[in-house]
Protein backbone atom coordinates (compact mmCIF):
# COMPACT_ATOMS: atom_id res chain seq x y z
CA UNK A 1 0.00 0.00 0.00
CA UNK A 2 1.57 3.57 -0.76
CA UNK A 3 1.16 6.20 1.06
CA UNK A 4 -0.92 9.01 0.32
CA UNK A 5 0.36 12.63 0.86
CA UNK A 6 -2.20 14.47 3.39
CA UNK A 7 -2.81 17.81 2.48
CA UNK A 8 -4.81 19.60 5.89
CA UNK A 9 -6.44 22.63 4.44
CA UNK A 10 -10.02 23.54 5.75
CA UNK A 11 -11.14 24.67 2.65
CA UNK A 12 -10.15 21.73 0.65
CA UNK A 13 -10.84 18.71 2.45
CA UNK A 14 -14.30 17.20 3.85
CA UNK A 15 -14.86 16.59 7.47
CA UNK A 16 -14.70 12.45 6.02
CA UNK A 17 -11.56 12.88 4.03
CA UNK A 18 -9.87 14.91 7.55
CA UNK A 19 -10.91 11.90 9.59
CA UNK A 20 -10.20 9.09 7.32
CA UNK A 21 -7.03 10.53 7.15
CA UNK A 22 -6.47 11.09 10.59
CA UNK A 23 -7.43 7.97 11.34
CA UNK A 24 -4.69 6.38 8.79
CA UNK A 25 -1.90 8.40 10.52
CA UNK A 26 -2.97 7.09 13.50
CA UNK A 27 -2.66 3.40 12.67
CA UNK A 28 1.08 4.53 11.05
CA UNK A 29 1.97 5.74 14.48
CA UNK A 30 0.87 3.03 16.52
CA UNK A 31 2.30 0.21 13.96
CA UNK A 32 5.89 1.44 15.69
CA UNK A 33 7.36 0.86 12.53
CA UNK A 34 7.85 4.66 11.13
CA UNK A 35 10.75 6.73 12.72
CA UNK A 36 11.14 9.38 14.89
CA UNK A 37 10.71 12.24 12.16
CA UNK A 38 7.86 10.57 10.68
CA UNK A 39 6.37 10.24 13.62
CA UNK A 40 6.89 14.44 14.60
CA UNK A 41 5.45 15.32 11.12
CA UNK A 42 2.16 12.96 11.26
CA UNK A 43 1.83 14.19 14.76
CA UNK A 44 1.73 17.87 13.65
CA UNK A 45 -0.64 16.49 10.36
CA UNK A 46 -2.70 14.64 12.96
CA UNK A 47 -3.16 17.92 15.01
CA UNK A 48 -4.43 19.96 12.10
CA UNK A 49 -6.91 17.25 10.61
CA UNK A 50 -8.20 17.12 14.35
CA UNK A 51 -8.62 20.61 14.30
CA UNK A 52 -10.15 20.61 11.05
CA UNK A 53 -13.19 17.99 11.97
CA UNK A 54 -13.62 19.77 15.26
CA UNK A 55 -14.13 23.01 13.20
CA UNK A 56 -16.67 21.22 10.83
CA UNK A 57 -18.14 19.49 13.30
CA UNK A 58 -19.23 23.16 15.41
CA UNK A 59 -20.11 25.09 12.11
CA UNK A 60 -22.39 21.99 11.33
CA UNK A 61 -23.99 22.39 15.52
CA UNK A 62 -24.56 25.79 15.08
CA UNK A 63 -26.46 25.42 11.22
CA UNK A 64 -28.46 22.28 13.30
CA UNK A 65 -29.71 24.81 16.00
CA UNK A 66 -30.06 27.95 13.47
CA UNK A 67 -32.45 25.20 11.74
CA UNK A 68 -34.09 24.74 14.98
CA UNK A 69 -35.37 28.35 14.95
CA UNK A 70 -39.08 28.42 14.13
CA UNK A 71 -41.14 32.06 14.33
CA UNK A 72 -38.80 33.77 16.51
CA UNK A 73 -38.70 31.03 19.41
CA UNK A 74 -35.65 29.13 19.52
CA UNK A 75 -35.49 25.88 20.75
CA UNK A 76 -31.97 24.83 21.87
CA UNK A 77 -30.61 21.25 22.69
CA UNK A 78 -27.54 19.43 24.17
CA UNK A 79 -25.46 17.37 21.58
CA UNK A 80 -24.15 15.82 24.76
CA UNK A 81 -28.04 15.10 25.96
CA UNK A 82 -28.81 13.69 23.10
CA UNK A 83 -26.42 10.92 22.65
CA UNK A 84 -27.10 8.35 24.90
Amino acid sequence: MGKTEINPEPEDISFEEALANLEEIVQRMESGDAPLDSLVKNYEKGVKLLKICRDKIQGAEMKIKEAQTSSDKYVEKDFEDVVE
